[in-house]
Parts: structure tokens; sequence; C-alpha cells
């Protein structure tokens, strides 16, 4: 009589704790952080803890793939233990077989959604026994469906090497095991592609600011550059031709002006077309900018009008480089087909000095000298063009 009490006492504490170990498994699996990790890493860890809490040999996750199952996923008992250690060596992983729906044990589970216990896998005609060298030959088997409702994700094969191992309760363990994990799967793919859709509309997002970006400063370029020659714009020249004054009158410099018109410029549009009097502007604006100064500011005013502040220079500098402008305009050619074009200019140049009114507004006083320019150029105009004449109170 004590004797059967005895049994019966170890017999409900062997079950007790196979019950705690079965809830430890199922709390360990839910304790497995999805960040950061890949599908294969979340598996290899949940077989780990599988392997950890409930006395299984071997375990395997099979996934459809083009068609067939293959394994994703797999550990044993001393894979697990050498895991611990950092002792696993992951090259010398056994190949796997591969299954059809409804093919094999996992086959069935997989095309059935419904549990299989293979109690004697040497006495089954439906278990596929592994060709490959080294291939795991159990004594029994259990292949439990891993579920998300109604749809199967994968198959969880779990072996012993003894026939007739698993009991009833290691069933219901596994499936309720594969329940959980079918969930946590399917929160990882949401997870995954959530987070694969904040990747992809980041990239979309940066590109679209980086062509933004590109935008912005396309335009401000053309708020700022004229877009046939390359030159500054007039919008430019009298914003920066303010700061360069502002600098003239702190240090107490000379600062020159010079506004050029090409002369008869709408008899060459007429007689030859405007891509060929594209082509002279062009020209014009290279022989200026080679003219120019590193501190000079340069930029088309008008149709056929150019400017240029000459830094630290007085009147006489400022129409040594109207000469040599002037000079270099008459020697361009622009080919056989119209040879006989002969290029002149009438240049207008003023000229602030330390002994302007400094009460005079730096924006007011750009003005002056621009207007003062304008009507020394008109006033060699007058006088028969390709001229250059000075700016001088009266």
């Amino acid at each position: 009589m004590d004797l059967s009490f005895n049994q019966t006492s170890m017999d409900l504490r062997e079950r007790f704790f196979s019950l705690l170990d079965s809830l430890s498994a199922l709390r360990a699996l839910t304790q497995i952080s999805l960040n950061g990790i890949s599908e294969e890493e979340l598996l290899k860890k949940a077989l780990g803890e599988l392997i950890r809490y409930q006395n299984v040999e071997s375990c395997s996750v099979f996934m459809p793939q083009q068609g067939r199952l293959h394994c994703v996923a797999g550990i044993d008992i001393r894979e697990s233990h050498d895991t611990v250690a950092g002792l696993v060596d992951l090259r010398s992983r056994r190949v796997s077989m591969s299954f059809a729906p409804g093919e094999g044990i996992a086959g069935i589970a997989f095309a059935s959604g419904q549990l299989q216990y293979c109690r004697q896998c040497n006495q089954s005609k439906e278990f596929l026994h592994n060709p490959h060298p080294g291939g795991e030959q159990p004594g029994s088997l259990i292949s439990a469906p891993i579920k998300m409702g109604d749809t199967v994700l994968a198959v969880l094969n779990a072996s012993h090497p003894l026939p007739e191992y698993f009991e009833p309760w290691q069933q219901h363990t596994l499936s309720l095991f594969c329940s959980c994990l079918g969930q946590i799967l399917h929160n990882h793919r949401l997870l995954h592609d959530l987070e694969f859709a904040v990747e992809q509309r980041t990239q979309e997002l940066r590109k679209a600011l980086q062509e933004a970006e590109s935008l912005q400063k396309r335009y401000e370029q053309l708020s700022t550059i004229d877009e046939l020659t390359g030159l500054n714009n007039r919008r430019y020249f009298f914003s920066e031709a303010e700061g360069m004054l502002a600098r003239a009158r702190r240090h107490q410099q000379h600062c020159s002006l010079m506004l050029l018109d090409v002369d008869f410029f709408k008899l060459i549009n007429d007689e030859w077309g405007h891509v060929v009097g594209d082509k002279v502007l062009c020209a014009i604006a290279d022989v200026i900018r080679q003219e120019a100064r590193g501190g000079d500011l340069v930029a088309r005013v008008g149709g056929e009008e150019f400017v240029i502040m000459l830094s630290e220079s007085g009147l006489e500098g400022a129409d040594l480089m109207a000469q040599r402008v002037q000079e270099r305009l008459a020697r361009l050619e622009f080919g056989p087909q119209i040879g006989n074009l002969k290029l002149t200019a009438s240049i207008g140049i003023s000229s602030y000095t330390p002994e302007s009114d400094p009460q005079v507004p730096i924006h007011s006083l750009v003005d002056q000298l621009y207007a003062q320019a304008d009507s020394a150029m008109y006033d060699g105009k007058r006088e028969g063009r390709n001229t250059r004449r000075s700016f001088r109170e009266a």
C-alpha cells in the first residue's frame, strides 16, 4: 500500500515538474525579442527554448519554399549544449531533406493542418528516412503545424531516438508551443514588413529630399546666373555690388563700374539669326570673364549689356581693362559663314573714390554709379560707338 502511494506521489511530482517545464518553455518563447533579428534567428531561439525545457532530442522547422517544405532552422540537444558553451560550428550542419505537401509525416501535418505523431518511425509507411550521410533516423517523431488562424505557416518536427516516447501531455504541449510560435512568427513578419515599408518610405523621402535640394540649388542658381552665358545676372550683381562698395567705403578704397553694350547687336540677330546672336554673346562673356580679376564682379544685365565692378581700381585702371576688352572683341572670329562680322562695343565707366559723400546710402550709391556709367556709355554711342567714356562730374 505504501509502495503504491509512493509511486503515485512520484508520478504526480514528475507530472507537476513536466507541467512547469512546459509553462517555462511557453514563457521563454513569449519573451523572445523580435527587434533586430531575422526569421531564422527567431526560429533558432524558439527551438533552443523547446530543447531546453522539454525532453526532446532534436527539433526543426520546415517552411514552404517553391512548392516544397525545406528546413529553415534545426537544433538538437548536443547543439543546444554547445550553443550555451559557445562551441557551435555552423559549417558542420547536416544536410536536411525536403518534402512536398502531403509527403512524409511533416508533409501530412502541413497539408492537413493537424498534429501527426509517428510512434515507431522504422515501421511507419508514411515516415521517409533521411538518405543523406549522418541523417537523422529517430525512433518517434511529432510533426506539429505552426499556424496563424487557419493558415499553416510551417511545420515543427520534434523527435526522440526511442519509439513510443511522446506522451499525450507532450503532444498537447507541442501543439500549444506551435500555436504560440505561429502568432509570434506572424507578428515578426508584420514587424519586418512594417520596418521594410518604413525603410522604403524613408528611402523615397530621402530621395525626394535630395531631389528637392537639387531643385532648390538649381533654382537658386537660375535666380543668380544668366542661363545663356553662365555669368551672374542682374539680380545677383546689384546684391553683391552693395557689399563691394561697402567694403570699399570701409577701407577707403577706389571701386569702379564698367558698363559695356555691344554695338549694332540687333543687326547681328536680323542678318544671321538668334542662334548666331547667342553664340556672339557667349564669346563676349568669355572675353570679359577672362579679362576680369579674381575680386571683380561680372554680370550680364541685359540683352547685350554687360557690367563689371572692379575692386580697388580707379578710372584709369578701369579704362585699361575696357581697352583690352575692345581689342579682344575686335579680333573674335566666328567661322567662314559669318566671317565679315566685326564686333565693337561702347563702354561707359564710373568710379567711387574715398572722397565720395559718405552719407549716401550704399544701395543708392550702386544705382548712382550704374546710372553714371550708363550715361557715359550713351554719350560714347552718340559720338560714333566703339568708344570708351568715363563719367566725370561737372
